[in-house]
């Protein structure tokens, strides 16, 4: 995403902005499952993915601006991460959906479909955790980051085992595993990305804690 420079700052705080952005989320990772069950009609589907990564990037930008107003400090640039992160979960949707359209699948992987169902329930824990930003629970978010690191290694086994099974016994064809390969990567790396997420706000909430008691 390119944010490039804002001449307004936001007047709405970063919990409100975070909340919106995963609200954002989830409903962009369910759109992609709808484009997922309609491989006959996509284009409405692509266009509302698109729609809602560009709703990602603005609100993206708000973030950046709002956070310009705080007062800088290490927790900055953690913030940064987490902003661009969040963004990032977005691009890796919207980049999905592209490439259904480029490559035009006569059906989707089962091991995409499982994917993206652990994706839509690691965004949903982090949307309980994003709700009580900034006031986490340390013990909550530590159970968060396990559990998101579960569904992580959850998708390194789903797409192993499919790559193991296209070595061993060449379902598709040489140019449909290209293609498939390549979208399996994109939803790695958007896997990736969300544990991530949460990795960084579990650093902004231990952060706060130790500057609230002074260490």
């Amino acid at each position: 995403m390119n944010t490039g420079k804002h001449k307004q700052s936001s007047s709405r705080s970063l919990e409100t902005i975070f909340k919106e952005h995963l609200e954002n989320t989830v409903i962009c990772s369910k759109a992609l499952r709808d484009l997922f069950s309609n491989l006959e009609k996509p284009n409405p589907h692509i266009s509302k993915i698109k729609q809602l990564e560009e709703l990602g990037d603005k609100l993206t930008a708000e973030a950046y601006d709002a956070l310009e107003l705080s007062h800088f400090s290490w927790l900055t640039h953690i913030t940064e991460d987490l902003i661009k992160l969040l963004d990032d979960i977005v691009d890796g949707f919207n980049k999905t959906a592209r490439l259904i359209d480029i490559c035009q699948p006569n059906h989707i992987e089962k091991a995409a479909y499982d994917i993206l169902s652990d994706q839509l329930a690691m965004i949903e824990r982090l949307q309980q955790e994003i709700d009580q930003y900034p006031d986490n629970d340390l013990a909550s978010l530590r159970a968060c980051c396990n559990a998101l690191k579960e569904n992580e290694e959850n998708v390194d086994l789903i797409y192993h085992g499919w790559r193991k099974k296209e070595r061993r016994v060449q379902v598709l064809s040489l140019i449909e595993e290209s293609n498939w390969t390549e979208i399996f990567g994109v939803l790695e790396q958007t896997t990736d990305d969300i544990y991530h997420a949460a990795l960084e706000l579990d650093r902004i909430a231990r952060y706060r804690s130790r500057s609230e008691k002074g260490l």
